[in-house]
């Protein structure tokens, strides 16, 4: 998936996260995060998941690849290297 031509343009590059933050933004108000690289490493993945999956549902999850994972990470570390995983939705 990261070496497809559709990869780097719809994931990571900044001028379409941007946009993309712009859509969710007016769709569900501004992302919590403040730090513009915390903001395209989330938005990375949800174009990622939005690019294989469509729109899958307010509570419907899905395991991102380590190797994509590893990528979105690789273009926007997180600065305190922190990071969290997979965490399935509990009802």
């Amino acid at each position: 998936m990261v070496h497809h031509p559709g990869f780097e343009p719809n994931c990571l590059n900044p001028y379409t996260l941007q946009n993309i933050y712009n859509i969710y933004r007016s769709d569900y108000g501004p992302i919590r995060h403040r730090a513009k690289e915390k903001q395209f490493h989330f938005l990375s993945y949800r174009s990622f998941v939005s690019w294989c999956w469509g729109y899958l549902g307010r509570h419907v999850r899905v395991v991102i690849p380590s190797y994509v994972v590893a990528r979105i990470r690789q273009e926007y570390p997180d600065s305190a290297g922190q990071y969290v995983g997979f965490q399935p939705l509990l009802e």
